[in-house]
């Protein structure tokens, strides 16, 4: 089974099946993962025996830089391993994170980017501006103190290194093939198949840009990932209210809220 790389804000790792589910896309006609970050979606149909060949993921961010090379067959094991055995133990990896978002973006973008990524400090989005590493906060390493209600250990990466490389070695064999599009998807006009578009949350960290999702899914017919509804025809997934935020204390305050709405053209 292929997983999403790394622990990101916003992944619909937990949702991805019955997103798919609702949507029922068609397994011989083009599907188009706009603003796709980590894939989750995408992974999911893959997984269900979907074909690369008819996927489209398109990301203006660094993930698009990342599943471009992962469509073209760029990505390069060896060099992603090399710089996963520069990673120092555990109580070092945050100031080696810190570190290694300092050197410009261009070096190494789409290795550089998982590692930081996965050592982002609650899975928020970093992304590049200026050839600059942006939004960049690391996780420290955390040991149970006695005190907090939490008990297990908080990892400065999500996924560590070795699962981070099987991860992706499993995402080059299994994904070589797919279309992508490093590009902002307002400038990207999906012909016949299904589009669904995972925007970056109202309220949560932005991706450094901006995106109008309702006007552009106005005008087209497709699906759209939302923290609240925004078409008439919105369904708030089951399993959207059975998890609530939380902390390193293990409380937990809030429901999530996670909406599939369609926007049906002419309708």
């Amino acid at each position: 089974m292929i997983a999403a790389p790394v622990t990101y804000q916003g992944a619909k790792h937990r949702y991805a099946a019955a997103i798919i589910d609702r949507i029922k896309p068609r397994f011989d006609e083009p599907f188009y993962d706009l603003c796709c970050g980590s894939g989750t979606v995408s992974i999911e149909l893959v997984n269900r025996g979907f074909t690369p060949k008819l996927l489209y993921m398109i990301d203006s961010g660094p993930w698009g830089i990342f599943w471009h090379s992962i469509g073209k067959g760029l990505f390069n094991l060896n060099r992603f391993q090399k710089l996963l055995e520069r990673i120092p133990d555990r109580p070092l990896i945050q100031n080696y994170a810190r570190q290694l978002a300092k050197q410009p973006a261009h070096i190494d973008t789409p290795y550089v980017y998982l590692i930081l990524q996965a050592c982002a400090f609650g899975g928020k989005a970093i992304w590049i501006e200026d050839n600059r590493w942006k939004n960049t906060s690391f996780r420290s390493f955390w040991q149970p103190n006695g005190i907090a209600k939490r008990k297990s250990t908080v990892n400065p990466m999500m996924p560590m290194p070795d699962t981070l490389y099987e991860r992706v070695k499993v995402i080059c064999e299994r994904m070589h093939g797919l279309h992508t599009c490093h590009c902002d998807v307002q400038d990207f006009g999906p012909n016949k198949g299904t589009v669904y578009i995972d925007p970056p949350y109202a309220g949560t960290t932005g991706y450094g840009d901006k995106f109008d999702v309702v006007a552009y899914a106005s005008q087209r017919d497709c699906w759209v990932s939302e923290a609240k509804p925004l078409s008439t025809e919105a369904v708030l997934l089951a399993d959207s209210k059975s998890r609530t935020r939380g902390g390193i204390s293990g409380n937990r305050s809030s429901a999530n809220e996670e909406w599939l709405s369609h926007f049906a053209l002419g309708a």
